[in-house]
């Protein structure tokens, strides 16, 4: 009886402190919820982040976008990109190596590849275009002269 009693004034006491925490729960503090009472701001609209395209390394490179929805290109040939949650990314050449941005990622990935080129990815994402990339065509020895 004592036992339940001495619960109840616990449960109570925690309840008007603000917080029950469950014993399974990570220890973390609660979200603040906002005041009634509290000035509202004003959300200021999102700045779409521009694009980029340059030569880099000897490889032509392009993307844009952000976190789920951005696009990145080596030559012409889609770099899949794996945005980690936290405003980072990595690339399917980079594997577990973490970049601030779509281009810091793109310039790794360059670096990673050296002068080799990149194939066409079978998992790229469906929201990113994909490109039709031709061999630049071989000189001929009749051209040069």
């Amino acid at each position: 009886m004592w036992g339940v009693t001495l619960l109840a004034a616990a449960v109570a006491t925690a309840t008007t402190a603000g917080t029950v925490y469950a014993a399974a729960e990570p220890d973390v503090d609660p979200v603040p919820l906002p005041s009634a009472s509290a000035p509202v701001r004003a959300v200021e609209p999102a700045v779409a982040k521009p694009g980029f395209f340059e030569t880099y390394r000897g490889h032509h490179i392009m993307g844009w976008g952000e976190n789920e929805k951005a696009c990145a290109y080596i030559d012409g040939v889609q770099l899949v990109l794996y945005p980690t949650g936290d405003g980072k990314y990595s690339s399917n050449l980079q594997g577990f190596t973490q970049a601030p941005s779509v281009r810091a990622i793109t310039k790794a990935s360059v670096k990673t590849l050296g002068k080799l080129r990149m194939t066409t990815p079978t998992d790229g994402p469906a929201h990113c275009p994909a490109f039709t990339v031709r061999e630049p065509a071989k000189a001929t020895p009749s051209a040069a002269k």
